[in-house]
């Protein structure tokens, strides 16, 4: 039995629902590594029960973190070929012969 009168299993599925509704708040892959790792450690506390404590803390906080680079790595690779949608160029709103970088000059100034 874990601390809160539950099986530990149950402990950490509820740290894993947790985690997975914080990653539905913030949307950038921090908490999704480490609820899916909540959910691994979960399922061998089942199958293992009486692991200890700190072994078991020790295997999610690894596995959370490896879990959170690739998805990390993923996303990255994942997002290489998109343009940002903060690099907006009013330019390219405009038909190709009047794209030019430069104004043109005003004769009145000169």
């Amino acid at each position: 039995m874990g601390s809160l009168g539950l099986p530990e299993w149950m402990i950490w599925g509820i740290i894993a629902v947790v985690l997975l509704i914080a990653e539905m708040v913030t949307t950038v892959y921090v908490a999704l590594g480490f609820a899916l790792a909540a959910v691994a450690v979960a399922a061998l506390v089942w199958l293992l029960p009486g692991l200890p404590v700190l072994v078991q803390a020790l295997i999610w906080a690894m596995l959370g973190l490896v879990v959170w680079l690739g998805l990390s790595r993923w996303n990255t690779a994942r997002r290489k070929g998109r343009r940002d949608i903060n690099d907006f160029d009013s330019l390219d709103s405009l038909p190709k012969s009047d794209r030019r970088k430069t104004p043109p000059s005003d004769p009145t100034q000169d």
